[in-house]
């Protein structure tokens, strides 16, 4: 460690007024600065003491060190500074950015909710669209059913009437029904359509 009389002026006076003592040489001033041992030196120590061959820095150049330190202490607090830029510009940006998802979201909402309203008055739609076709294909149904029950008893009514006609025992009475009876038997025996309801589908046409 290096001695320094007590109250003594700081390393960046004169050589004369300097309280730095050698560490090695204690009557001499400490005017060097080995960069190898990283220790202030007098004169002597390069030449004929411990750092003997040793580089060493004069205490003039180390006045430029710390006229460079300076605009180095300047260059990082402007780059400081900008960097305090640069995180309040992304600050910026961050709360930006937070404040535009909330109002999308709230613009998503209320478009949606159009949709839904408009969804909903077309499912409406669409449900009155099923039961009125439906009600009209029952409908048909309705009379096709009556028609063929219609018919139903029509054929009822004249097998009733032959069954009767074949058990007469009169043979010249049951000539004269069956031959009024003949023609309409006859119509009767065509075979009528048959039914094929088609299944009613709401399905879209694609």
């Amino acid at each position: 460690a290096l001695s320094r009389t007590p109250g003594g002026p700081g390393p960046a006076e004169s050589e004369d007024a300097c309280g730095w003592r050698c560490p090695e040489h204690g009557d001499r001033v400490a005017e060097l600065f080995c960069r190898r041992c990283r220790h202030c030196v007098c004169a002597l120590c390069p030449v004929l003491g411990a750092h003997r061959g040793h580089p060493g820095l004069a205490r003039e150049e180390a006045a430029h060190v710390q006229k460079l330190t300076q605009q180095y202490l300047r260059q990082l607090a402007i780059k400081k500074q900008q960097q305090v830029g640069n995180r309040n510009q992304i600050e910026d940006a961050a709360e930006k950015l937070k404040a535009h998802a909330e109002s999308s979201k709230i613009w998503l909402t209320g478009k949606f909710t159009e949709l839904r309203l408009l969804l909903d008055e077309e499912e409406v739609l669409a449900k009155k669209f099923i039961d009125k076709n439906t009600q009209l294909t029952l409908q048909a149904y309705r009379e096709q059913i009556k028609s063929c029950e219609d018919q139903i008893d029509v054929l009822n009514s004249l097998s009733d009437r032959i069954c009767s006609i074949s058990q007469e025992p009169d043979p010249v009475q049951l000539l004269q029904e069956f031959t009024a009876t003949e023609r309409e038997l006859k119509q009767q025996m065509r075979l009528g359509e048959l039914c094929h309801p088609v299944p009613q589908s709401f399905a879209p046409i694609k």
